[in-house]
């Protein structure tokens, strides 16, 4: 399955452009929703959710739609992935009414955490089965072998950010892909084609996808994630039913 959206829906500077005049921000997921299938929120990362928050947020929203959230600051910036355990536990379980929508929980650590496989390990095997999690890794010392051993071996993604769109293959850890392009449209046809074959590629080894588009003042990431989404959706709905079906026989 391929789920495209934006890193948010709530930027008011949307309205004429994404969200039609006169929309009243209450109004914004509902629409949001009904034109494409995910949403990266990042306010988790600075407040931590709320379960009633999470249960308005189910009955603006259908069933297939998707939530991905960006861990709290406290986890993975303050502590830095240490005594953790409890936080993690309550923030996942503020996002239970979501139910089915709930996506790919991202853990983002700051630039300056070096790697530490052990510390990363243990949180690996604590992380509950049945839910979806990705890292973000932003210091260059994760870069090895042993990183995505680790992430593989715990079934969790490895986040494919895209501060600048290249040409590059992304790299598949789990069941769940997730690519988050934050370098902020417009893109050149140049860019947009690296970003086609990123999705194509992440497909044929991902049984779900995840893409994220840099949210902008103008309104063009949904745009381009509308975009994406009609190009794609039901060429790559056809092929993970046909890899379905050859899982039956």
């Amino acid at each position: 399955m391929l789920y495209v959206g934006t890193s948010s829906y709530s930027l008011k500077e949307w309205v004429g452009s994404f969200y039609p005049p006169q929309t009243p921000a209450r109004e914004f997921l509902k629409y949001y929703a009904s034109k494409l299938g995910t949403v990266e929120i990042n306010y988790t990362y600075r407040h931590f959710p709320r379960d009633s928050t999470s249960a308005s947020w189910a009955d603006q929203t259908p069933d297939s739609f998707r939530f991905s959230f960006k861990m709290h600051q406290s986890v993975t910036h303050i502590k830095r992935l240490k005594g953790v355990d409890d936080s993690i536990s309550d923030f996942l379980k503020a996002l239970e009414p979501l139910g089915p929508r709930l996506g790919v929980v991202l853990f983002q650590l700051p630039p300056s955490f070096r790697a530490d496989l052990k510390l990363l390990e243990g949180i690996l095997e604590k992380l509950p089965a049945g839910k979806k999690f990705a890292f973000e890794f932003r210091h260059p010392s994760w870069d090895n072998p042993d990183t995505l051993r680790l992430l593989e071996k715990a079934g969790v993604a490895l986040c494919n950010a895209e501060p600048k769109i290249v040409e590059g293959t992304p790299v598949v850890t789990a069941p769940h892909a997730y690519i988050r392009v934050r370098q902020e449209p417009p893109y050149s046809e140049e860019e947009l084609k690296c970003l086609r074959k990123k999705i194509e590629q992440g497909v044929k080894e991902a049984e779900e996808l995840y893409v994220h588009i840099k949210h902008d003042k103008a309104g063009l990431a949904p745009e381009v994630a509308m975009q994406l989404q009609s190009r794609y959706r039901g060429t790559m709905d056809d092929r993970f039913a046909g890899r379905r079906d050859e899982k039956k026989l």
